[in-house]
């Protein structure tokens, strides 16, 4: 629940961890209390009798531990002041790091319900909103209530019915405090809302910005901008006024009160009944309680605000992995490259299953293709082999082990090209590397050759070390899937998966291609998702999917013999003369038109 004790008690560990450096903040803090508290004392002492008595010696003696007293506070100041920056940043250290591990760990839906700039905004804003709380955490919390309590002893030393009137004091501002604290809070998490909205929204444009200009939405996007900038000052504002309203009440508050004590002060000092000593002494320690009051009173609407962050961070610490290894789990160093499906049931939402009894076997070397309409599986059937989901009923196997039951490092035995090719703003070998980081230039340019793109990359202004621009700007469409099978292959794959991986290529380029990964041997098991028939004529195994099971497998010609799914997609793409021309090419016997 947010804003439960319970939910903030895993961030014990934090505070545990820099506990030496928060004890010597809070050390530090307590001597300056005890220095400030001391200060007023010295005051009286030099009014009622270094002055009273022409006591030179005294006056000197008083002055220079005045002078000790500010010296020590101004020294335990900075270092105070510098812990709380080393405690602030090693805490931000610790907190994004495991903000970030959890993150890598959560399961893809959940990157796909919200934006890029959401995780950006939460892994700045957030984690140092966290850190900065938990680094003054202590300090903050227990030095107002030092230097509320200091004071009032001494206080209640000098005139206790004064000491009274403190008490009343403090009692107004807490209730005060309280009043406006929960407003403070509820402003805060909308001004943090909205501006994550802000930094999501802008995030998306400027990354898609040739999709804003090919439809000519420049104009829109500005508007849209600045209208939410302008809901953003609005709440500002409004933050700004709640916080105006706070301070002018207790300021005046404040006003009156000490007007008030002034009054009574003046009056004992008339009537004889105080020395001009403890009057100055209590009027300094009536500013200290005031101070310490203030602080201790906005101690309740700052800590609000400041959970916020918190409690936004919490929010995704919170959230479990749907997909984790189990205990001990199998380690499979090395791949033969079988793949299986048994009785396979998933789907992103349980009551919509995407497969549902899907069984297939591809065989180590092999050749598999997966066709069949949009919507029925094929790339569902690769998220699962690479375990990114797990299934709901059924099992997926790899070289016959569950893989469920393996270690997720056998994903480092599988190379994968997609057909949107995401590359990184570096160069052309970095992005080809991204698939192996050991690969020597050699491996890149090897992979590059077998995915047909060491031509064109030679052809670009620094070769292999030309940068290729923000998600791959600088890149036609076709060469960025060539990269990206050049990425797949340099990890030496045993299982490489190709999920309409050369969609962007001709289909000359697109059989070359794939007439030169098609295995030799058990060199690799080749995997490829495509709705381009033609190029998968070869496959050594073809399944069609429908309705979240395979309909139809076999090889090219026995599907087209068999008047079923595949030939329906065949005769869409092709035509019913292709089918004859197709089958006579292979030698089939056709038997005139009734064959068809």
């Amino acid at each position: 629940m947010r804003g439960s004790f319970k939910r903030y008690k895993r961030l014990r560990k934090y505070v545990l961890k820099f506990i030496d450096v928060q004890i010597g903040m809070l050390i530090c803090s307590q001597l300056s209390s005890v220095a400030g508290v001391v200060s007023p004392f010295i005051t009286k002492l030099t009014f009622d009798y270094a002055f009273q008595n022409r006591d030179c010696l005294l006056l000197i003696v008083l002055s220079v531990t005045g002078l000790v007293l500010y010296a020590f506070t101004t020294v335990s100041g900075a270092i105070q002041q510098y812990l709380q920056l080393y405690a602030s940043q090693s805490l931000t250290f610790a907190i994004r790091s495991d903000f970030i591990k959890h993150l890598f760990k959560l399961p893809l839906s959940f990157f796909h319900s919200r934006s890029t700039g959401e995780h950006l905004y939460r892994l700045d804003s957030d984690v140092n909103g966290t850190a900065s709380f938990l680094g003054g955490f202590v300090s903050s919390v227990v030095s107002p209530i030092t230097n509320l309590v200091l004071p009032l002893v001494a206080v209640l030393w000098l005139d206790w019915r004064f000491a009274l009137l403190g008490v009343g004091v403090g009692s107004v501002y807490i209730f005060h405090s309280r009043y406006f604290g929960v407003r403070q809070r509820e402003l805060a998490r909308q001004l943090m809302a909205e501006s994550q909205s802000i930094s999501s929204q802008t995030t998306d444009h400027l990354a898609q910005m040739k999709l804003v200009k090919a439809f000519g939405r420049e104009q829109r996007e500005i508007r849209h901008y600045l209208s939410n900038q302008i809901k953003l000052i609005r709440l500002a504002f409004r933050q700004y006024w709640l916080n105006t309203k706070r301070t002018t009440t207790s300021s005046l508050f404040n006003t009156v009160m000490q007007s008030g004590l002034g009054l009574y002060l003046g009056y004992q000092v008339i009537s004889g009944n105080m020395s001009i000593g403890s009057l100055i002494a209590l009027s300094m320690y009536f500013v200290q309680l005031t101070g310490a009051v203030s602080s201790l009173a906005g101690l309740y609407p700052n800590l609000l605000s400041q959970l916020v962050p918190v409690d936004r961070l919490l929010d995704i610490l919170e959230m479990t992995e749907t997909v984790e290894e189990r205990a001990n789990p199998t380690r499979l160093d090395r791949l033969s490259g079988a793949v299986s499906f048994r009785d396979v049931r998933f789907g992103y939402e349980q009551e919509a299953p995407v497969l549902d009894g899907l069984n297939l076997t591809v065989l180590p070397g092999q050749t598999a293709a997966i066709v069949g309409p949009s919507g029925t599986g094929k790339t569902t059937i690769v998220s699962l082999l690479l375990r990114l989901y797990d299934v709901q009923q059924g099992s997926v196997l790899v070289d016959g082990y569950d893989v469920r039951d393996l270690r997720l490092s056998y994903r480092s035995s599988i190379g994968i090209a997609l057909q949107e090719t995401f590359l990184f703003n570096t160069t052309i070998l970095e992005n080809i590397r991204y698939g192996d980081p050991s690969a020597t230039e050699d491996d890149v340019i090897e992979a590059a050759k077998l995915a047909d793109a060491h031509h064109f990359i030679c052809e670009q202004p620094d070769g292999y070390s030309t940068n290729v621009g923000e998600s791959g700007c600088n890149l036609s469409m076709g060469q960025r899937q060539r990269i990206g099978i050049a990425r797949a292959l340099v990890k030496k794959p045993k299982i490489l998966i190709l999920d309409e991986a050369t969609a962007s290529l001709s289909t000359i380029s697109e059989a070359a291609i794939l007439d030169t990964l098609r295995p030799k041997g058990d060199e690799r098991t080749l995997i490829v998702v495509t709705h381009r028939l033609a190029a998968i004529r070869n496959a050594d195994v073809i399944f069609v999917l429908d309705r979240g099971r395979v309909a139809e497998q076999g090889t090219h010609e026995d599907l087209l013999a068999g008047r079923g799914l595949y030939r329906e997609l065949w005769d869409c793409q092709f035509g019913k003369s292709a089918v004859i021309e197709s089958i006579s090419q292979d030698g089939l016997a056709i038997a005139g038109e009734d064959a068809l």
